[in-house]
């Protein structure tokens, strides 16, 4: 009979010692802490090209060329149609690019020619604002009539933050040109002269047509040479600004008189007069 017994309290203890062992397994189990599950790279970004492409859904771009007799007028407009500001980086001070082409031929390039200052530069758009571009091209010769393509592109590196792959603001439109007519009779090679400074120093800056070619200025007090005869700086076809910075000796200066500036071109049959200063 104790022998009975004995067996049946051993059975019991065992039953007890599992049962305390299950307990402390699931309250392991249950009290630890469920392990961070890493974030996929690939989602996020797909996530952000997802937001992207969103934001350039709602942005109206349009563009315009229009013929002003031997000059062509390009103008870009883009309204912000999102809920949210947007921000543009550009990566230097141009900020589109124009290219004109009769059938495959390029006829005008925007960028050829010129420099463009190399620092970032950024615009903000807000909720159904709109900011305008205007480019007007002078062409050297006169285009033959007919249709003519307009490649038109506004090149921001970046739109929020996130980068930007190919050219999405970009429209190709086309321009039927007239007979382009030039007439020079009433309009010299120079135009939108102005001037600024005071005592020897001063910045000339305007407009000169380079097909009549090489164009110079001197400067003079009415009496005395005091800057002798001087190419313009100045590159490209057709109109193009110029900006001349004239330094004069304070010693050279005349006491009663004028300083002048003569615009002129190299067999002086057009010349254009332009006062720098007048001394008492």
């Amino acid at each position: 009979m104790k022998k009975y017994f004995s067996l049946i309290s051993i059975i019991l203890m065992f039953l007890l010692m599992a049962c305390g062992t299950a307990d402390v397994n699931q309250e392991e189990t249950t009290g630890s802490e469920p392990e961070d599950t890493p974030v996929d790279s690939t989602e996020e970004e797909s996530s952000e090209t997802e937001d992207l492409s969103a934001i350039m859904e709602n942005l109206d771009l349009q563009v315009a060329a229009e013929q002003q007799g031997t000059s062509i007028d390009f103008t870009f407009q883009l309204i912000n149609q999102n809920e949210d500001t947007v921000d543009f980086m550009f990566t230097s001070s141009q900020q589109f690019e124009i290219k004109l082409f009769q059938e495959d031929e390029l006829i005008y390039q925007y960028s050829d020619g010129k420099m463009f200052t190399q620092a970032l530069a950024e615009e903000s758009l807000a909720p159904g604002e709109a900011k305008n571009w205007t480019e007007s091209w002078e062409s050297s010769e006169p285009l033959e009539p007919g249709e003519y393509e307009v490649e038109m592109t506004l090149i921001p590196a970046e739109i929020n933050g996130q980068e930007i792959d190919g050219e999405p603001l970009q429209q190709t439109i086309t321009i039927t040109l007239e007979e382009m007519e030039s007439d020079n009779s009433t309009e010299g090679p120079f135009r939108s002269v102005e001037s600024e400074g005071k005592n020897g120093e001063y910045i000339v800056t305007g407009e000169v047509d380079t097909s009549v070619g090489v164009t110079y200025y001197e400067v003079e007090d009415g009496h005395n040479y005091l800057i002798e005869q001087t190419e313009i700086p100045v590159e490209g076809d057709g109109w193009q600004e110029f900006e001349i910075n004239v330094s004069i000796a304070e010693d050279l200066l005349p006491q009663n008189g004028a300083v002048v500036m003569l615009l002129y071109t190299e067999e002086r049959s057009e010349q254009m007069p332009v006062q720098l200063e007048v001394t008492p």
